[in-house]
């Protein structure tokens, strides 16, 4: 089991990569064995969950939805807190994946709000210039978002949860959206693609 720890206290640390992290999640047999035991499950009794579950539930280890900023962070702080828990020595000075997550909801819109995002905020702070203040670093970021995430004239309204359409890691541009009728409880959410002109339809309802 001291194996199993120390690739979790690698990863918390940052000196193993969530790619690295994701091929022994799927295939490292005692790995599965030691999130579903009951050190854990005692673990995560207070929110009724183990953590195996909840990769496998939240990240889905099946798509290509673990390296992103935001489900980086979301494994990165359920297992530290498993380590506090249990008192397992780690250096606790590796932030990165909290300071990214931050700065992402640092930079969005509440109109946005994403985080499957195809990359697309890997490459914001990759591109960001290392030298600017935390301040003017959020200005940027925003600015950014701006550049990226475009609309003819207003963005979108959302009753659920934003849905904004990325396809093949670019975002579409917000047309309109519209009730679909005056007693039902559906809203389209008119997007296109700026080159081809292909449209993309969000549906929500009430």
């Amino acid at each position: 089991m001291n194996h199993e720890i120390q690739i979790l206290v690698d990863y918390v640390e940052g000196k193993l990569e969530i790619r690295e992290f994701r091929y022994q999640f799927l295939n490292n047999i005692a790995i599965k064995k030691l999130l579903e035991s009951k050190i854990f499950i005692e673990g995560y009794k207070w929110c009724n969950y183990n953590i195996y579950d909840y990769i496998t539930r939240q990240i889905n280890p099946n798509k290509n939805n673990w390296d992103n900023i935001y489900s980086r962070y979301v494994l990165w702080i359920q297992i530290v807190e498993f380590l506090k828990y249990f008192k397992i020595p780690f250096n606790d000075c590796y932030n990165r994946y909290r300071e990214q997550y931050l700065y992402l909801l640092d930079i969005q819109p509440s109109w946005l709000d994403i985080v499957d995002d195809q990359g697309i905020f890997d490459k914001i702070i990759a591109e960001c210039p290392k030298d600017l203040s935390k301040t003017k670093r959020i200005a940027w970021g925003k600015a950014r978002i701006k550049e990226l995430f475009k609309y003819d004239k207003t963005y979108p309204r959302w009753i659920q949860d934003p849905e904004w359409p990325i396809i093949n890691g670019k975002p579409l541009v917000f047309s309109h959206q519209k009730k679909a009728g005056k007693d039902d409880e559906r809203v389209y959410y008119y997007f296109y693609d700026p080159d081809t002109k292909e449209e993309t339809i969000i549906t929500q309802m009430y």
